[in-house]
């Protein structure tokens, strides 16, 4: 199962995410939850980095199914409609596929 942990700040802003695991939801072939979640957790960082050029720690491990992101400066408005954005497609995943994407909201 995929685990995704979202961390927002004492404002509800989101300041951090966390995706761990494996579907596994077609062990003979392409796993479209997989990817549907890496497309829909990785598009984020282009967004952040590429198109706002904001300051990100993040860390991908492919073996092991994990991206760490971590926005380095608060965030703002544009952060929070990507990263909103990002949080409502992933609703959309689990809701077609909940046996194998779960989705934690965390407030620090």
């Amino acid at each position: 199962m995929i685990k995704v942990d979202i961390y927002e700040d004492d404002q509800g802003k989101i300041r951090e995410y966390r995706v761990s695991g494996h579907a596994d939801s077609n062990p003979e072939g392409f796993d479209e939850v997989c990817a549907m979640v890496s497309l829909t957790t990785q598009v984020p960082v282009l967004g952040m980095e590429q198109v706002l050029s904001r300051t990100l720690d993040y860390s991908v491990d492919e073996e092991d199914g994990l991206l760490c992101v971590r926005l380095v400066d608060a965030p703002d408005d544009k952060t929070e409609v990507l990263l909103r954005t990002m949080v409502l497609g992933l609703k959309g995943i689990q809701k077609a596929y909940s046996d194998y994407l779960a989705i934690e909201e965390h407030r620090r």
